[in-house]
C-alpha cells in the first residue's frame, strides 16, 4: 500500500522533536500573536489501541489570564469545528472575542491531530475539491484507501484523548469545554470519555452524536430561516412566496442546469448547487441571506447574473456545499476521515459497495418528498459534504464507530443557536442539549452559524457569564441584534 507510506511520511515531516508525552514550550513571540501565550507539543500514539502504528505530534497554545496576582479561575478549551479547522490559527480572534474572560481564565487551544501544527495529514485526493458530487464521493473513498489502517487514528475519540493528554501535561484539573459547530460534537465526545475532567460545556451551533445523516432538520431550518427573514423585513419579501419561487427555480435547474466558468473551468449550476447556495447563505446569516429573494426572482425572469455571482463566490459542487476557500487553515482530508470514521451511516458498514449503494438508494427513495421542499430530496441529500452518501465508498468495513449514547457528566451546559442557521439549527441544538441533564438552550435572533461571532459582543458576553458563574446571565442584549437586511 504505497499510499499509506506516502501519508506516513507526510504526517511526520512537521513533527518537532521530543519524547512521547513531553510538552515542548515555545517563547510567546514565536507562538501566536497574543500576549501571555505559551506554545508546546506532546507526542501521542496515532492509534492508542495499536501502539505499533507509531506516534504523532499534537500542538497547543495556552493563553494565560491577565490578572497575574491570582491563579486562574479556570481553563477554557475551544475547538472551532470543521472537522479540520485549526484552533491555534484562531488564537488572536478568540483572545479578542473573550477578552473579558481572559482577565481571570486561561484559554487552551489544541490543534486537532492532522491539522495545521499537529502533523498535517494528507491523502492527496481532496486538496483540489471536485466539481461534482460523484467525483467528490469517489475522492473520499480514494482518500480512505490511500490512508489505509492509519485512517483509524483520525477520530473524535482520539482527538478528545489528545486534548486530555495536553490537559494532564499542563497539570490542569478540570476544563470548561467550548465547542463551535463540529467542536460541539468533539467536546461531547470528550465529556463522554473524560467526564470527571469537565466543569462545564458551552456548545455553540450544536448537534447531537446521533446525527440525522439525511439532513431533515437542516431542510426544515432553511425554510424557517427564509420565513423569519421575510417576517422581519418590514414587507420587503414574503416567506411563502420566496419558498414557492425557490421550488420553481429548483425544478428548472434540475431540467436545465446553468453553465458557468470558475477559474477558467466549466461548471454547472443545478438544483443541488442551488440548495447548497441557500444552505450556505443561511449558515452565514445575516450576511447574504437577504439577497436570496431577489436573486431567485431575477433568475426566474432569466436574469441569472446574481445567481452565477453567488455560485462563483461559494463554488458549490453540483452535489456538495464544500467551499474552495477557507479563511483559516482547514484540512478537508482530515474532515472526510473523521466524518467517515465517526458519523452514523445510511447503509451497513460491513457490506460490500454494491450492497451499500442499493441500501442508500432504497433509503432515499423511501423519504417523503415534502420533507425537503422547496428542494428535491435528491438535491438536498447531495449538497452536504458530511451527510448523505459522502462515505459510501469508504473502504474500512470494520473501522471505529463513535458511540452515540452516554453516560455524560452531570454538569451545567449552555447551548447557543442562531435562529437563521440551517447548518446546525436550533432543532439540533435542542437534541444536543437533551444529552445532558442540566442544559439550557439560548436561541439568538437574526444570526446564523456560531452566533458569538456577531459584532455586538452580546452572545460572547452571555457565554462568558455562563462560564464564570455556571448559570445563564441576563440575555436582554440579544433583542438589539438587528434583522438581516433584505435586498429589493
Amino acid at each position: 500500500m504505497a499510499g499509506v507510506a506516502a501519508v506516513a511520511a507526510a504526517a511526520t515531516v512537521a513533527a518537532p522533536a521530543g519524547r512521547a508525552g513531553t510538552p515542548q514550550p515555545t517563547p510567546s513571540d514565536e507562538c501566536v500573536p497574543v500576549p501571555g501565550a505559551v506554545c508546546g507539543t506532546v507526542r501521542t500514539p496515532l492509534v492508542r489501541a495499536r501502539p505499533g502504528l507509531g506516534d504523532i505530534t499534537v500542538a497547543y497554545a495556552l493563553i494565560k489570564h491577565r490578572d497575574t496576582s491570582r491563579p486562574a479561575r479556570g481553563t477554557v478549551t475551544i475547538n472551532p469545528g470543521g472537522p479540520g479547522d485549526s484552533a491555534i490559527a484562531s488564537a488572536a480572534a478568540y483572545a479578542r472575542m473573550f477578552g473579558d474572560l481572559l482577565k481571570d481564565h486561561d484559554l487552551l487551544l489544541v490543534d486537532p491531530r492532522g491539522v495545521n501544527r499537529s502533523d498535517p495529514v494528507s491523502c492527496g485526493t481532496l486538496g483540489s475539491l471536485p466539481a461534482t458530487r460523484e467525483a467528490f464521493v469517489r475522492a473520499v473513498g480514494e482518500c480512505g484507501r490511500r490512508l489505509g489502517v492509519r485512517a483509524r487514528g483520525y477520530t473524535s475519540a482520539e482527538i478528545a484523548d489528545d486534548i486530555d493528554a495536553v490537559r494532564a501535561e499542563l497539570g490542569i484539573g478540570r476544563l470548561d469545554l467550548f465547542g463551535e459547530s463540529y467542536g460541539t460534537y468533539l467536546m461531547t465526545v470528550y465529556a463522554q470519555r473524560h467526564p470527571e475532567r469537565v466543569r462545564s460545556l458551552v456548545l455553540s451551533s450544536a448537534y447531537p452524536l446521533a446525527v440525522d445523516m439525511w439532513g431533515r432538520p437542516n431542510a426544515r431550518a432553511a425554510r424557517r430561516a427564509l420565513r423569519l427573514v421575510c417576517r422581519r423585513s418590514a414587507g420587503a419579501c414574503d416567506g411563502d412566496r420566496v419558498l414557492r419561487d425557490i421550488a420553481r427555480l429548483s425544478r428548472r435547474l434540475h431540467d436545465r442546469p446553468i453553465p458557468y466558468t470558475l477559474d477558467g473551468r466549466q461548471r454547472r449550476l443545478d438544483d443541488t448547487a442551488l440548495a447548497s447556495l441557500v444552505y450556505g447563505l443561511a449558515k452565514t446569516a445575516p450576511a447574504g441571506i437577504g439577497d436570496v429573494p431577489a436573486m431567485v426572482r431575477r433568475a426566474l425572469r432569466s436574469d441569472n447574473a446574481p445567481l452565477i455571482d453567488a455560485a462563483r463566490q461559494a463554488a458549490p459542487m453540483s452535489g456538495s456545499s464544500l467551499r474552495r476557500d477557507d479563511p483559516q487553515p482547514f484540512n478537508p482530508e482530515l474532515a472526510a476521515t473523521v466524518v467517515c470514521n465517526d458519523y452514523p451511516t445510511l447503509w451497513n458498514r460491513e457490506a460490500p459497495l454494491p450492497v451499500r449503494l442499493r441500501q442508500f438508494s432504497a433509503g432515499r427513495a423511501a423519504l417523503p418528498d415534502h420533507d425537503y421542499r422547496p428542494f428535491g430530496k435528491r438535491a438536498w441529500t447531495s449538497m452536504s459534504y458530511d451527510q448523505g452518501d459522502t462515505c459510501i465508498r469508504w473502504p474500512d468495513r470494520r473501522g471505529p464507530a463513535q458511540p452515540t449514547g452516554g453516560p455524560f457528566p452531570d454538569v451545567p451546559v449552555l447551548v447557543t443557536s442562531g435562529d437563521l442557521d440551517a447548518n446546525t439549527p436550533t432543532e439540533t441544538g435542542r437534541q444536543a442539549a437533551r444529552q445532558f441533564r442540566r442544559a439550557t438552550v439560548v436561541e439568538v435572533p437574526n444570526v446564523g452559524h456560531v452566533p458569538e461571532h456577531e459584532p455586538s459582543g452580546c452572545v460572547a458576553a452571555v457565554q462568558t457569564g455562563f462560564i464564570r458563574d455556571l448559570r445563564v446571565p441576563d440575555t436582554s442584549c440579544l433583542a438589539a441584534i438587528p434583522p438581516a437586511p433584505v435586498r429589493p
